[in-house]
């Protein structure tokens, strides 16, 4: 699948019928903050039944929920601190995602989302490609875990594509991806050292922008 140059119908998860996100691009200088708006690809998150999460899924969130991202071009979580995610990895080993005083990177995936499946190829070529900077984290949540659907369980999915880094599995409510406030897929939320929200994005993110804004978040935690 190629990028679509613009924002494009997409299957809704239960119904499979037209979806659409849109999400800002913030270009975080190191001395202002630039917002720039991209229509981006993106599969809303909508359900007509529960969902069921890997074995022992678990997710447990201690402090401010993050309000949900709305297309209104202000995002009321920038400023915000992150919340603390604390569940079990992909590896089966405890994980937590919180503001640790370090920059990070967090990417939302749900297995059977084509424009997730469209991007993660992506983000693990750019990885390789470059150099993550040594005072920037760039982990994932897989959410929104259906047995039913295409690449579950998702573990193997994001083996089979290469991606390494430390990834959270929500649980059968979906409780980080709520604690998030994102609706659509993928998603991104970008936090500086100091713990707090820089921005958030759904939809597909050109590597270039990606690769700006991780250097920008790297420069401003000096």
């Amino acid at each position: 699948m190629t990028r679509p140059q613009r924002s494009r119908g997409m299957p809704k998860r239960s119904e499979r019928e037209g979806g659409r996100g849109r999400g800002p691009l913030l270009i975080i200088g190191a001395v202002a903050l630039v917002v720039l708006v991209a229509a981006v690809g993106a599969v809303l998150v909508t359900s007509s039944g529960p969902n069921v999460a890997q074995p022992a899924a678990s997710v447990r969130v201690s402090g401010q929920t993050l309000p949900a991202l709305d297309s209104s071009g202000t995002d009321a979580a920038i400023g915000q601190r992150l919340p603390t995610l604390s569940g079990t990895g992909i590896d089966g080993d405890a994980l937590t995602i919180s503001a640790d005083g370090r920059a990070k990177v967090i990417v939302i995936l749900a297995h059977w989302c084509p424009h997730c499946q469209a991007e993660l190829p992506r983000l693990v070529d750019w990885m390789s490609a470059n150099s993550v900077p040594d005072n920037v984290d760039i982990v994932a949540l897989t959410t929104s875990i259906q047995p039913t659907a295409t690449n579950y369980p998702p573990s193997a999915w994001l083996q089979r594509e290469g991606w390494t880094q430390p990834t959270l599995v929500d649980d059968a409510s979906d409780t980080a991806l709520n604690a998030l406030g994102i609706g659509s897929f993928p998603g991104f939320v970008f936090v500086g050292a100091d713990g707090r929200v820089q921005q958030r994005l759904t939809g597909e993110v050109s590597m270039d922008q990606f690769g700006s804004i991780v250097a920008a978040l790297s420069a401003l935690a000096g």
